[in-house]
């Protein structure tokens, strides 16, 4: 597709609207964030099926959109927030409402021209609900545990039985994700290879599954930057200041570190290469940082050579 014919429709997503700015209209307008609505958009407007869509990720609100958009083979790009508003700051743009986002939405898809969103597959959609639900129960299981060490009596009982019924329908999510990933061929040969890995366990192959679909596509650079592992410089003249790693996929990100810390403990290669780290005097978490990034790049690599597609 020739990109300077390309038409953006600029959609800022919140839980109960929507605000659609198109390149043709003077204005803003809101919608509501429904099926309906959507489907009503799309009949109303023709040319919207010819156009580029482009929504800021929302932690869940923008999917009935963006599922639409895909089911219909509309192009639609879901970009970070932090980038949309490190653009808005680079313009000058302080104030933020809904026509002000959309209208900073299209201004960035102008001037970046961002790739669009590849549909999933149904298994990676439905092994990304159920992670996303895993991690939901992980996060009540840990409150409720913190809840039983200042408490007693009546009020120790109700926790104790709110943690064994948490545990339970954990463990009935692990036996859903199970069945899914050993179901679906690729899924089952990648799961395999990862978990051959010393320090990874089922829930780190899991998560690189379904929210690391990249993995074994692109170059090991473009994968480590999305997983956040990447160190950037912070130099200017003569000072060189320590290079940090920021942004990316935040949970790729934590069940790397926990899988770093394992292989530190496990694996000889990872405890080699830490250690060397620690004996020239960084700091532990410096030294597991590098080897979740050693991690990374060899599932990386040996996910290439399968040559299986997670998308």
């Amino acid at each position: 597709m020739d990109t300077q014919a390309v038409s953006y429709i600029a959609i800022d997503v919140s839980k109960k609207t929507l605000e659609v700015l198109s390149e043709d209209w003077s204005k803003s307008r809101s919608v509501a964030n429904s099926e309906a609505a959507l489907e009503g958009l799309l009949k109303k407007h023709a040319g919207f099926s010819q156009s580029h869509f482009i929504c800021e990720a929302t932690g869940g609100y923008e999917r009935a959109l963006v599922g639409l958009l895909h089911s219909r083979g509309i192009a639609v790009s879901v970009v970070s927030p932090a980038k949309v508003r490190y653009f808005a700051q680079s313009e000058g743009v302080k104030a933020k409402t809904d026509p002000i986002d959309a209208k900073m939405l299209l201004r960035f898809a102008r001037e970046k021209r961002p790739r669009a969103t590849p549909a999933p597959s149904p298994q990676r959609k439905a092994l990304a609900a159920l992670m996303d639900r895993r991690e939901h129960l992980s996060e009540q299981l840990k409150r409720e545990k913190t809840r039983l060490q200042k408490c007693d009596g009546l009020v120790a009982q109700s926790v104790g039985r709110m943690i064994d019924i948490v545990e339970r329908e954990i463990e009935t999510v692990d036996g859903q994700i199970r069945r899914l990933v050993a179901g679906f061929a690729s899924f089952a040969k990648v799961y395999e290879t990862l978990v051959s890995v010393v320090g990874i366990g089922p829930v780190t192959a899991w998560t690189l599954l379904a929210y690391l679909p990249e993995l074994g596509r692109l170059s090991r650079n473009q994968v480590v930057a999305l997983a956040g592992l990447a160190p950037y410089n912070r130099d200017s003249g003569d000072s060189k200041k320590i290079r940090k790693i920021f942004g990316g996929r935040a949970k790729v990100r934590r069940c790397l570190y926990l899988a770093a810390v394992a292989a530190y403990r496990h694996n000889d290669v990872i405890r080699a290469y830490t250690q060397h780290f620690l004996d020239a005097g960084r700091p532990f978490k410096w030294a597991v940082v590098a080897a979740m990034r050693k991690l990374l790049i060899h599932t990386h690599y040996l996910v290439k050579k399968l040559d299986v597609a997670l998308a």
